[in-house]
């Protein structure tokens, strides 16, 4: 798995190296283009392309507002060029029904540039939705054998923030202070809270002793989360008061107990260490929370008993259309679910990765609070 990891990037680049030249070869068709100008074409989205791969060096080796400006110009054309490219897709295909149907059709010239105006709107409208932050969901989670005294009890959940160089602390600012008039009982953390191998900003750690409720915080680590190496993560958190669960629990509050796994793909848990932490999360009179950031394998601890999973790691495709073309790999995609007596979260996630745009989703802060289950909730919202 470990290998596979780190076979991501450079087939990641390849992937925007061909939506590139794509992009290049169809404009060059339509807009009729001579010889030189489609070299010119294709030398450029070559160059776009690279930006991505090249982002990190050039951050490095420029420094100050210049390297900041390179990163940020590489990861966000990784999401423009993916939106021009299927744009361009979606426009080659409903051209070439047109024509089988014998429908008139537009020049060449005037739906390339229809297709370049739908694909520059559709990103500012990513740039505008991930600018805007994540918004407050508010949810009521029915939880058989919650104790009475629980009723009401809250929970905020942030997820997937990806702090870093493309998230800095003004967005964990937001975060806290979103927090400090929801005033949950409880605030977790479900994993890619930042993005390994780069250093969180110096002020991080005072905002996330701010990301705290009535009860304190809790955290499980996510893929980002876990450095290349294998070594243990989520001293950060530690440091900054954060209970860190590595596949244990414990109990913040009477009649509640927490626990929490690392990333189950990158470390998955033996049968012996799913059983001892069941052990520890289901006790009698006590209702049980489990973290696990990718939603997935948390079975093996949970067994269909009542439980709530608080999960995220999709971010819910991010960027259109991966909110379609994902969703079948996934069981539990994006939402509240129910598996037996087990209630399933599934959050977008407060931040973005990668490329500063969102499609047709919206990052999210989810307030879950717990209720007695007093009939079947449904499947999904």
């Amino acid at each position: 798995m470990r290998g596979n990891f780190h076979l991501f990037g450079p087939v990641l680049t390849l992937l925007c190296l061909a939506m590139n030249l794509y992009s290049a070869r169809r404009l060059a068709v339509l807009l009729k283009t001579g010889r030189a100008a489609s070299a010119g074409l294709a030398a450029l989205f070559t160059a776009l392309a690279l930006s991505f791969p090249a982002a990190h060096p050039l951050e490095a080796a420029a420094g100050g507002a210049a390297g900041r400006a390179f990163l940020w110009f590489g990861f966000f054309w990784l999401g423009a060029g993916f939106i021009l490219f299927w744009v361009l897709l979606a426009a080659d295909l409903v051209y070439a029904g047109l024509g089988a149907l014998g429908a008139r059709r537009p020049s060449g010239r005037a739906w390339a540039l229809g297709a370049l105006a739908a694909a520059a709107a559709l990103t500012a409208l990513g740039l505008a939705e991930a600018a805007a932050g994540p918004r407050v969901r508010r949810v009521d989670v029915p939880l058989a054998g919650l104790p009475r005294e629980l009723d009401g009890f809250t929970i905020a959940q942030v997820s997937d923030l990806h702090l870093g160089r493309m998230t800095g602390a003004d967005a964990l600012a937001r975060l806290a202070d979103e927090i400090a008039v929801l005033k949950p009982d409880l605030v977790v953390f479900t994993g890619d809270f930042s993005e390994r191998r780069e250093n969180v900003p110096e002020s991080a750690c005072a905002l996330v002793g701010r990301l705290r409720g009535r009860y304190g915080a809790a955290a499980a680590l996510g893929n980002h989360d876990l450095p290349s190496g294998g070594a243990p993560g989520g001293g950060f958190l530690e440091l900054c008061g954060v209970k860190v669960l590595r596949g244990r629990a414990y109990s913040p509050a009477p009649g509640l107990e927490v626990g929490g796994v690392d990333d189950l793909r990158r470390a998955p848990l033996t049968a012996g260490r799913a059983a001892a932490l069941a052990g520890e999360l289901f006790r009698p009179g006590r209702a049980a929370v489990l973290l696990s950031h990718r939603p997935q394998g948390w079975e093996t601890v949970t067994g269909g008993r009542p439980a709530l999973v608080l999960a995220g790691h999709t971010h819910d495709g991010q960027l259109f259309p991966f909110n379609l073309l994902e969703r079948p790999f996934f069981k539990y995609f994006y939402g509240l679910y129910r598996d037996r007596a087990t209630e399933v979260y599934v959050t977008s996630g407060a931040g973005t990765w990668g490329p500063p745009l969102r499609l047709f989703t919206s990052s999210e802060l989810p307030l879950l609070t717990l209720r007695p289950a007093v009939a079947p909730p449904l499947k999904k919202i």
